[in-house]
């Protein structure tokens, strides 16, 4: 687990820069990903460099070179089948009880002429790999985008790379997200990170969707994920990506919140004789019957129990986390999850498991019940319209506001009421991108390719990495993926798969109990003296372009008078306006 980053040499030095001095620069700003290890090295017509955080092979070092210095490569996550990818590549090497860091792989699948082991392999992983004499850059990335990787593209010839737009700084770019993007970005509180940076003239954009590229030259690419071939049944599978994702040379514990997903981890684990500590965040001032059932599964499962609490002070973490990503991160739960990880860090722990992904494979929302009912609940919108309240995002409110759009299933998740995009912000959100169908298979692409990519996981590789941890999900694994999205989805429906493995292995409340998540209590938080308010009211923050002139104090307003329950709302935009400031402190230090 890494941080990386690249950069062509004629760029560096066409910019007035020396390469070396510009690579060391980058790497010390990606340092809060890799605090064990970092170096830069020169690769042909590339400069590679690694900040490592050592998960194996604790005396290994990156970035790795081939003998005759050809080969070249970084790589920042895990191949968590790295044994069977040894086997192929080296088969000597693949009977040692312990294996070399696998961050080998992808320059000797490079070296072998087989990239394309690398786009069928497991974990989580994005990697680069120069072949000095052939003059090409290979990039491997996993298909759903849990390690991120940004590109730097100048009249359409990528020029650089790195894990985090932050450490372009040491490049002379300070990218930002559009501002254009800003009334989508708030309708979601997410959106694809697609960042400019006008000296020069670049865009720095996530990489595509397709989990190998080469450059110059073109590789075949990857198989879609359905198109696996899966023999074995669910739980089989399931057991075997826990097992992958628990093994490691250093602590792994759990995140386990008491739902659904995460209890039946802590059941897989249990099965596999694996009894990993198990910690659960809980915000100070909630109910305790998530933490009760969370205990209850722990003592069931044997797992050690290690409850984490937190107050309003876990916000203050915000302004550091936007500063480390370079982006705006307006998922709030980010939060709870770093402290989650910050906590399980003091104790040691160096990999954390999360449930992520179950949600989206197997329609565990409560706004997927809305999206298999639409086509009969559509109709009757307009006849709901004055029982429906435009301040709010009750069912009904979510129903009436998506009738009217064309791209219905993202209004119908979106995370703040329509009234607030249009009394706060300046322009309407456009048409949500990504959206290319009415059906539930529809749905399942716009939830893992839009809101499982670029929301739920950068938050969880922002939040852990930040905190010296490693996160795995194991309900992501290839196979797990692939038998999943091959079955019906009347098969998959409200967790039905989890529910026939797991139920006689968990107390019966885990499978009745209402979704619940991450979530903190940001209405009855913002009700109370917190700092961002003050944040909110400063001239500097109500004259942004995206605001609308005494939207902001009328948000406030009518939130802490209680006309409106508008903290997620309000947390939005705190979180852009920590990214802007973010943007022009490297600005000013740049």
């Amino acid at each position: 687990m890494c941080g990386i980053v690249g950069a062509l040499d004629s760029w560096l030095r066409q910019r007035g820069l020396v390469p070396a001095v510009a690579m060391q620069a980058a790497i010390e700003r990606l340092r809060w990903r890799g605090p064990d290890q970092a170096a830069t090295i020169a690769a042909g017509r590339w400069w590679l460099g690694c900040a490592r955080l050592a998960i194996s092979g604790a005396s290994s070092r990156q970035p790795v070179a081939r003998r005759g210095g050809r080969f070249f490569g970084v790589s920042n996550g895990a191949i968590t089948d790295a044994r069977r990818l040894w086997q192929e590549l080296r088969p000597n090497v693949a009977r040692r009880p312990v294996l070399p860091n696998d961050a080998w792989l992808p320059l000797l699948a490079v070296a072998a002429q087989r990239p394309d082991l690398l786009a069928d392999c497991a974990g989580h992983r994005a990697a680069a790999v120069v072949d000095a004499q052939a003059g090409t850059l290979t990039i491997a990335v996993d298909p759903l985008g849990e390690k991120p990787l940004f590109g730097v593209w100048q009249d359409l010839q990528l020029v650089a790379f790195a894990s985090s737009p932050a450490a372009l700084v040491a490049f002379g770019l300070v990218a930002h997200i559009d501002e254009r993007v800003a009334p989508s970005w708030f309708a979601q509180g997410f959106s694809a990170p697609v960042l400019v940076s006008e000296d020069p003239p670049v865009q720095v954009a996530a990489w595509p969707r397709q989990a190998l590229t080469v450059v110059p030259s073109i590789a075949p690419p990857a198989p879609p994920l359905a198109e696996r071939s899966i023999t074995a049944d669910f739980p089989a599978i399931v057991h075997a990506a826990v097992l992958r994702c628990a093994a490691a040379e250093v602590p792994v514990a759990l995140s386990l919140s008491g739902g659904i997903d995460s209890s039946c981890l802590a059941a897989s684990l249990h099965r596999l004789g694996l009894a990993l500590p198990a910690y659960q965040f809980q915000a100070e001032g909630e109910p305790e019957d998530e933490r009760r059932l969370a205990r209850s599964v722990a003592a069931h499962c044997r797992l050690p129990w290690r409850p984490v609490d937190g107050g309003p002070e876990v916000l203050s973490a915000l302004p550091r986390l936007t500063a480390l990503a370079g982006l705006p991160l307006g998922d709030p739960s980010i939060l709870a999850v770093h402290a989650l990880a910050t906590a399980a860090a003091a104790d040691g722990i160096r990999v954390l498991l999360g449930g992520e992904g179950g949600d989206e494979l197997w329609f565990g929302y409560r706004r997927h019940t809305l999206a298999r009912w639409w086509s009969w609940l559509s109709p009757w919108a307009p006849l709901l319209r004055p029982f429906a309240d435009p301040w709010r995002r009750r069912s009904l409110d979510r129903l009436v506001a998506a009738a009217s759009e064309r791209a219905w299933y993202p209004a119908l998740a979106a995370v703040v009421p329509p009234a607030f995009r249009e009394r706060v912000l300046a322009a309407a959100p456009a048409a949500a991108p990504g959206w290319d169908g009415a059906a539930l298979p529809a749905v399942e692409r716009w939830e893992l390719e839009q809101y499982l990519r670029w929301d739920l996981l950068p938050k969880v590789d922002v939040a852990t990495m930040a905190a010296g941890v490693e996160a795995r999900c194991p309900y992501l694994d290839p196979d797990v993926v692939a038998w999943s999205r091959a079955q019906p989805i009347a098969s998959r429906w409200q967790k039905q798969p989890l529910r026939r493995t797991f139920a006689a292995s968990l107390p019966p409340a885990v499978f009745v109990q209402r979704k619940r998540g991450f979530a903190l209590p940001l209405d009855r938080w913002f009700r109370g003296e917190l700092p961002f308010l003050d944040l909110l009211r400063e001239a500097r923050t109500v004259q942004r372009p995206h605001l609308r002139p005494g939207g902001v104090a009328e948000a406030i307003d009518r939130h802490r008078r209680g006309a409106a329950d508008l903290g997620h709302a309000l947390y939005l935009l705190v979180a852009w306006e920590c990214h802007l400031r973010a943007v022009e402190e490297a600005r000013r230090c740049g």
